[in-house]
C-alpha cells in the first residue's frame, strides 16, 4: 500500500472503529492520592477527571511524577486542583489522521472522547492507536524507515 494510500485510508477511518472501551474516570473531589491509586489498580497512565459525564480535566502517570518532585505536596488535595483543565478532545467520529495530528501538535497521549451533546464518551490513548496502525498495515509500519523518503546506500549488511 502506496504511502498516499495509507494517508486516504486514515482520512476515511473513524477514531470509534478502532478505540478500546476502556475509560477511567474519578470525580474532581477525588484526593490526589486516590487518584493515582486508581490508576495503579487498573494499570492505566491516566484518569479523566468528570462530573455528570463531562469531562472537566485529566491527570495523567507525568502529572503523578512532576507532582512528586514537589515535597510539600499536600496527596490529600482533591484532583481538580492539579489536573489538566480542559484538555483537547475529539468525537468517535473523528478520522484517525486527525487524531494523529491532533496528538502531535499538543504532545497529548490521551485525548478524551466527547458526542456531540458534550458527553464523555472514551478515550483514545496513543498506544492504541499505534496497535491498530500496526495491525491494518503491518508491512507498511514495520518496514519503513524512520525517514519515508530515505533512500539507504547500501543494503541491510552489505
Amino acid at each position: 500500500m502506496s504511502s498516499q494510500n495509507i494517508e486516504q485510508h486514515l482520512q476515511e477511518k473513524k477514531i470509534s472503529e478502532i478505540i478500546n472501551p476502556k475509560l477511567l474516570q474519578v470525580p474532581p473531589d477525588v484526593s490526589v492520592k486516590r487518584a493515582v491509586e486508581y490508576m495503579q489498580e487498573n494499570k492505566s497512565a491516566y484518569v479523566i477527571v468528570s462530573d455528570n459525564n463531562k469531562a472537566l480535566g485529566i491527570f495523567t502517570q507525568a502529572d503523578a511524577v512532576q507532582t512528586l518532585f514537589q515535597s510539600d505536596f499536600d496527596w490529600k488535595r482533591p484532583i481538580r486542583d492539579i489536573m489538566t483543565k480542559d484538555p483537547v478532545s475529539l468525537s468517535p467520529n473523528d478520522s484517525v489522521m486527525r487524531a494523529i495530528d491532533i496528538m502531535a501538535e499538543h504532545s497529548s497521549y490521551y485525548i478524551p472522547l466527547i458526542n456531540e451533546k458534550q458527553e464523555l464518551v472514551g478515550i483514545l490513548s496513543v498506544r492504541t492507536l499505534i496497535r491498530a496502525l500496526a495491525e491494518f498495515y503491518p508491512a507498511e509500519v514495520y518496514n519503513l524507515p524512520p525517514d519515508p523518503h530515505q533512500v539507504m546506500p547500501t543494503p541491510e549488511g552489505g
